[in-house]
């Protein structure tokens, strides 16, 4: 008999705090919509798992483990068996150490102890449920943001229309993935939602917001009638995707009404997985980790030197700087890797924002129906890109400290997802 509680916990700080995301640095104007903590906790009678989401561009390791420490301690949850998981909004509190932005001590512990809270709040309110587990397709508001170009090289976002585009460089995943809960009396407790896109909308304009997330929650709750329920949200292995559609011109396609076109149209997608999958009372829980540790790549003498020669570029030399100080501290980076068994679906969480590439790899390589990949959970390692796009170029391999590891970390880290996903289904 499957149990099933929720919780939420908002973590907006003051007006005025960093909001990072951005290479230059930005402070918050006001708050659209307050930045929330919401999590899950599923209970088999043997296992009990944690999914928690926070409306922040990423969270640290350390971040990680203080909460899943707290949750240990008061619930009995195992430590590993806590999945935390960024939104990756770009309208968030100042916890990333990232271009010119810096993580605020005191916020990332808040933070955690908000993490910590909504967890113990959810397994404190378990009660008898039924849960809905499976997938729908969204593939009409995100839009891989690499191209090849006619010089052969790949730019990221090259513009739209531009003329020397000859073909987009990566793919998407519509996979809109849920997992839901009603109780004995049929009302709708909550879900998890998990679907690849970067939240880069810029709902809110210049205040805190959970950018198109809040759409979804909202379109979600609507929907099912019930305004208590809580969503949490994890986000697909999204690092070249975005709402951009960059061989379309569709006008502004970011902003207030791009935002809620962009939740609504997901959220729907989820409302319509909810309302016509089977719902089960008897599954099985599982989760189970592996912990890698990356070197961080080569950094050459002509880079440092072509970086610091950049002018207006200058803050690409002095991400160079930075992360030759950290590869002389600590050369290597962990990375973990969890995978969670609910029922008939595997999910796998990874600390990265890792290539659309690799989530549909992991995806057809699994023995699990379906197979959801977590991006920027339990700590952050920044971009993962494939091989490829490490030959092409573009934003995102390019060298900073959110985009350090060696060209063949993404291999890795596939590989051992698909060893645990293997190794769960038996």
């Amino acid at each position: 008999m499957i149990k099933a509680g929720f919780g939420q916990r908002v973590i907006t700080p003051e007006i005025g705090a960093e909001m990072p995301g951005s290479i230059s640095k930005r402070f918050s104007q006001n708050v659209h919509d307050d930045l929330l903590v919401n999590a899950m906790v599923i209970d088999d009678g043997n296992t009990q798992l944690a999914l928690v989401g926070l409306d922040a561009l990423s969270i640290k390791r350390s971040t990680t483990l203080n909460a899943r420490g707290q949750i240990a301690d008061a619930t009995g949850i195992p430590a590993n068996n806590v999945l935390i998981a960024a939104s990756h909004t770009h309208n968030g509190g100042p916890i990333a150490d990232v271009f010119m932005s810096e993580s605020d001590v005191a916020y990332c512990d808040f933070v955690a102890a908000q993490l910590a809270q909504a967890a113990i709040e959810g397994y404190e309110k378990r009660e008898t449920a039924t849960l809905v587990i499976g997938a729908g397709h969204e593939g009409s508001v995100a839009f891989n943001r690499r191209f090849r170009m006619k010089d052969g090289s790949e730019r990221t976002h090259p513009g739209v229309g531009n003329p020397d585009i000859v073909q987009v460089a990566g793919p998407i995943d519509p996979m809109v993935g849920v997992i839901g809960a009603i109780n004995q009396s049929c009302r709708f407790l909550g879900c998890w939602v998990n679907y690849c896109c970067h939240a880069t909308l810029g709902v809110g304009g210049g205040g805190f917001s959970a950018d198109y997330i809040y759409y979804l929650r909202k379109t979600v709750q609507q929907a099912m009638k019930a305004d208590h329920a809580i969503i949490v949200f994890g986000n697909g292995a999204s690092g070249d995707v975005t709402q951009v559609d960059n061989l379309r011109d569709r006008g502004k396609q970011s902003g207030e009404c791009w935002g809620w076109h962009v939740g609504t149209t997901v959220g729907a997608e989820a409302v319509k997985v909810l309302a016509r999958m089977d719902y089960t009372n008897e599954i099985t829980l599982a989760c189970t980790t592996d912990t890698l540790e990356l070197p961080l790549r080569d950094l050459d003498d002509m880079s440092l030197n072509q970086a610091q020669s950049w002018g207006d570029q200058a803050v690409w030399g002095r991400e160079l700087e930075l992360l030759k100080e950290i590869k002389g501290i600590e050369p290597k980076v962990t990375a973990e890797v969890q995978m969670m068994r609910i029922g008939s679906a595997g999910l796998i969480a990874v600390p990265a924002e890792y290539f659309c590439q690799y989530g549909l790899d992991i995806q057809e390589c699994s023995p699990f129906d379906p197979t959801f990949v977590v991006s920027l959970a339990n700590g952050c390692v920044g971009y993962v890109p494939t091989p490829q796009a490490f030959v092409g170029g573009g934003y995102e391999p390019r060298t900073a400290r959110s985009s350090k590891l060696c060209p063949d970390a993404g291999d890795r880290i596939a590989a051992t997802a698909i060893r645990l996903l293997h190794r769960a289904h038996g």
